[in-house]
């Protein structure tokens, strides 16, 4: 298993590597469409709220969002397309005493993006399970070809939610991923 994660990182290095000589690699933020809050108090329209709060936070505070920390090459963030996605879900399911999760077709996500850019390398967070009782959350990081909206790799991250205020909270999470992964 140590093995074949190395190869996978190996693999998404050179990958990244390359995209980085030719093109420019894009942060887009964190896609809570298909996000499942498990046993949280807080109110739909709270989390909505949150999660804008959430990416606003790339922008806002660059410097502790630095994800060029995980990804050791220079990236430029444009949450503009994961806003407008967050913005037009409804987000019917959103809160459960349910984790059983359904993995969504994330390529068909990716295709679904209208980005500004036609070329580099895409960077997203998809948000799976919000699991307030283990102040943990389950994202997928997709690394995809904006020209193809190819998937060059995908990886499960989890990250320690803490702090006070919704927002904090689980954006806690996401700081913890960029501090602690590496590729």
């Amino acid at each position: 298993m140590k093995k074949v994660l190395f190869i996978l990182a190996c693999l998404l290095h050179s990958t990244l590597s390359t995209a980085q000589t030719e093109k420019g690699i894009y942060v887009y933020g964190v896609d809570f469409s298909h996000a499942k809050v498990y046993a949280a108090q807080e109110t739909k329209e709270q989390f909505v709220q949150a999660f804008e709060g959430i990416n606003l936070l790339l922008i806002y505070e660059p410097s502790k969002y630095d994800f060029s920390q995980m990804l050791g090459k220079n990236v430029e963030v444009d949450i503009a397309p994961i806003m407008e996605v967050n913005a037009s879900c409804d987000y019917s399911n959103l809160k459960s005493y349910n984790k059983s999760y359904e993995e969504p077709d994330y390529a068909d996500i990716v295709k679904k993006y209208d980005l500004q850019q036609s070329e580099g390398t895409g960077i997203i967070f998809v948000a799976k399970i919000l699991d307030k009782p283990a102040a943990m959350a389950d994202y997928k990081l997709i690394l995809f070809d904006i020209t193809t909206r190819e998937i060059l790799s995908t990886k499960d991250v989890y990250g320690i939610a803490r702090g006070f205020g919704l927002r904090n909270y689980w954006a806690r999470s996401v700081y913890n991923i960029i501090t602690t992964v590496r590729f």
